[in-house]
């Protein structure tokens, strides 16, 4: 039974693909740059948007988003099945990166523009239906198949940690700027509606650009293709058993469930800002001092990696992680040790988002190895799909929270409830979820098992031909 690898370029004598060119590296790594002014522009302004400017209520768009996400955890998949039983000319994720990007920009820019006309119901209706199209629709084509290209670019390990590195480099220079910038633009255009507008035009227009040239310029090199009898056929439980039988998968899935789970930090710190700090602006010092180290220090993860392994780079960054979120917590009110504690925090989860693509490759490459089921775009929407549901998690938590606590939009002064809904969404949950992240690094030890993986794969010896030649 032949089990064919396709590449566009021929491979080394080991079985590995080239090395990767720093020029194509940072082809792919733009492409992040452009997705995150649609996608963190929403996460971290759309709440505030709609509270502040819309007058809907943050228990309500936080709901909205939960039931949204949750819907997108089937489209990631049935998207990532597409990716894995379709072969264009133009490559397999490659013309959903292109194409998908325009769509995105224009739905981005209406989600910021909700009608007063509508009223309040239908407003509602229009901030669902808008928010829907993007994430289950039109972001999930886009960033599955931009996240799967790690995978499809090449099967180095080294390269694929690279290529998380420089594609998280280029996602935070772009969240970084988003956060400083954002409510520095609304009041430059005019506060308000008109502010909004002005600014949702140009971070689509950002948006759309990088996607369209990663999309039209990188190469796929690394390509599993199906066996000859499953040729032809569009087939789902067969990658969904091969993935969700495998431990690996199942704790890879988690980890970046819990990985954007954490993240309430992006939505409340505009009111973590406004409201404790009494400065709306100092929200891009305190995003500064959360991403500035992550920048800086994922020019560096890959050597480390490299150095040291994987799973201990990461597992001992979370420790440090875990001592800035103290820090945080003793200085929750002062703005200089607020800030020393984020980037103490900061730097301790350099390693994983580094690492993050890379282990999801690497899980597919071992799912492939024993089931003989090419899963890799699957393994990846699946991963989009734990992205999604803890950012839908992540915004609904805020809403609650801050529902919870008895926020009041707009006013001077906050309740007790209030505030301590902020430092809990900012603080005290995210290190709650550093800790559960640990302890699934812990379990997922599977680096020493990989040289077997990609000997394997490349002398055809995959699924059922993988157990039969060992039983010989």
């Amino acid at each position: 039974m032949q089990h064919d690898y396709h590449n566009n370029y021929e491979k080394t004598k080991t079985g590995k693909t080239p090395k990767l060119k720093m020029t194509e590296k940072l082809t792919f790594g733009v492409g992040d740059f452009g997705a995150n002014f649609s996608w963190t522009f929403i996460a971290s302004f759309v709440i505030i948007y709609m509270t502040d400017t819309v007058g809907m209520g943050a228990g309500i768009i936080g709901t909205l988003i939960l039931i949204a996400r949750f819907a997108d955890g089937f489209t990631d998949f049935f998207m990532g099945s597409v990716i894995d039983n379709m072969h264009p000319k133009m490559g397999k994720a490659k013309p959903w990166v292109f194409w998908t990007a325009p769509v995105l920009g224009v739905l981005t820019f209406m989600l910021f523009n909700v009608p007063a006309s509508l009223g309040g119901s239908g407003q509602i209706i229009y901030v669902f239906a808008v928010y829907l199209l993007i994430s289950a629709v039109f972001y999930t084509a886009n960033n599955v198949a931009y996240s799967s290209l790690t995978s499809f670019m090449t099967n180095d390990q080294k390269d694929r940690v690279a290529l998380g590195s420089i594609r998280f480099i280029f996602a935070n220079v772009a969240v970084l700027s988003i956060n400083a910038g954002t409510t520095v633009l609304v009041n430059f255009f005019g506060d308000g509606q008109q502010g909004w507008t002005y600014t949702a035009a140009i971070f689509s227009l950002l948006c759309v650009l990088p996607l369209m040239y990663t999309g039209r310029f990188v190469k796929e090199r690394n390509v599993a293709e199906k066996r000859e009898e499953d040729k032809g056929s569009f087939r789902f439980l067969p990658i969904l058993k091969a993935l969700f039988t495998n431990k690996y998968f199942l704790l890879a899935f988690a980890l970046y469930l819990f990985w954007y789970l954490r993240q309430t930090e992006n939505g409340i710190r505009v009111y973590y800002a406004t409201y404790i700090f009494d400065n709306e602006n100092l929200v891009g010092i305190l995003s500064a001092a959360s991403l500035t180290p992550l920048i800086v220090g994922l020019f560096f993860a890959p050597t480390i990696a490299g150095k040291f392994g994987v799973r201990k780079s990461v597992n001992a960054g979370l420790l440090i992680s875990l001592l800035g979120s103290g820090v945080m917590m003793l200085f929750s009110e002062n703005l200089i040790g607020l800030i020393v504690g984020t980037v103490i925090n900061a730097i301790g989860l350099v390693a994983l988002q580094a690492a993050l693509s890379a282990i999801v490759a690497d899980v597919g490459d071992i799912v492939y190895w024993k089931s003989g089921v090419p899963v890799q775009g699957s393994v990846f929407s699946l991963s989009s799909a734990g992205m999604k549901i803890g950012q839908g998690l992540t915004a609904a938590l805020v809403g609650w929270s801050l529902q919870l606590g008895n926020y009041a939009a707009n006013a001077d002064t906050q309740p007790d409830s209030a505030t301590f809904a902020m430092k809990a969404m900012l603080i005290y949950f995210p290190l709650l979820v550093i800790i559960i992240m640990f302890i699934i690094m812990i379990f997922l030890n599977y680096e020493k098992l990989i040289p077997k993986v990609r000997k394997d794969i490349q002398e055809d010896k995959v699924g059922e031909d993988r157990t039969k030649h060992f039983e010989r």
